[in-house]
């Protein structure tokens, strides 16, 4: 139900049919080298588990946004951007409304992703400003795969760059502060990654999302 959920929102959003898919494949693959090559991050199992799942709805709260913002072909103006910015907080705020599982550690990871997934380790992000590691590791892990995906996927307004682009201009900081850590798994696992998206879009995902359209059409006729 979280992977519908989240791909009907991608769906309504124009952006790359995969776009969740690889948000969950690069955030496990992050999550598992700081739990093997780091000792910052020794994440359990468990955790790399319940981090990947709660990655999925990371933009959950753009539902809530105009599709006329959302699939904007062009620059958002500066009044666009300020509204498309409160997908994130409007995000949160829904997993909080979930108030018979606030205890569980999935909704907390989920509130965490949400909330601060556009937070950067500089502090110039959104929505609070949070600073270096005040931001939660699921929503740094995230907003570095939300980052490459969206840089490496087509999408209204842009083509889509090459990996190889992508890494350098992430490491070039021209897409915002990221923790040094998460930076050198990004290099070292830059040629893993590029090969994992690319057989994941030629096998599940075609199926997944599809599923999704179909789900979509449905309620469109019967609702």
């Amino acid at each position: 139900m979280l992977s519908i959920f989240s791909n009907i929102v991608e769906f309504r959003n124009g952006e790359s049919d995969l776009h969740v898919l690889h948000i969950r494949m690069i955030t496990e693959m992050l999550c598992r080298y700081l739990s093997e090559r780091t000792k910052q991050f020794p994440l359990s199992q468990k955790e790399i588990s319940a981090i990947t799942t709660a990655s999925s709805l990371h933009d959950i709260g753009k539902i809530a946004i105009a599709e006329e913002i959302l699939n904007k072909p062009g620059k958002l103006t500066e009044e666009e951007f300020e509204i498309m910015k409160t997908h994130a907080a409007i995000g949160a705020a829904m997993i909080e409304n979930l108030k018979q599982y606030r205890g569980e550690p999935l909704i907390k990871l989920a509130h965490d992703i949400c909330r601060w997934h556009h937070e950067r380790w500089d502090g110039k992000g959104y929505p609070d400003g949070l600073k270096g590691n005040e931001i939660p590791i699921a929503a740094q892990i995230v907003a570095l795969a939300d980052v490459y995906d969206a840089l490496t996927s087509e999408r209204v307004y842009k083509k889509a760059f090459s990996a190889e682009e992508a890494v350098a201009m992430i490491l070039e900081g021209k897409c915002g502060a990221f923790n040094p850590v998460l930076l050198d798994a990004l290099k070292e696992l830059q040629q893993e990654i590029d090969e994992n998206l690319r057989k994941g879009d030629a096998g599940d995902g075609e199926r997944v999302f599809g599923s999704v359209k179909e789900i979509v059409r449905e309620l469109e006729i019967n609702y």
